[in-house]
């Protein structure tokens, strides 16, 4: 499951990246553009950021496969 955490962490830190990328290059552009720019990376940025916490934050469910059976073997 970590492992699968650490990629999906690896593509959403290059996300994040590629929005601070975008943001630097959005302000040469003219003013209406730039600001339709920003508003886009910013939301592409929440997403990223979303996802890091969701991604970390989330438990294993009970019926995984690193379950104790022990009790069980009792019987």
């Amino acid at each position: 499951m970590n492992l699968i955490r650490t990629l999906i962490s690896v593509f959403l830190f290059a996300l994040l990246l590629s929005t601070i990328a975008g943001w630097l290059w959005a302000g040469g552009q003219p003013p209406t553009q730039a600001i339709g720019s920003r508003i886009a990376l910013v939301l592409c940025a929440f997403a990223a950021i979303s996802g890091f916490a969701l991604l970390w934050s989330a438990r294993p469910y009970p019926t995984d496969i690193n379950v104790d059976h022990s009790s069980q073997d009792q019987q």
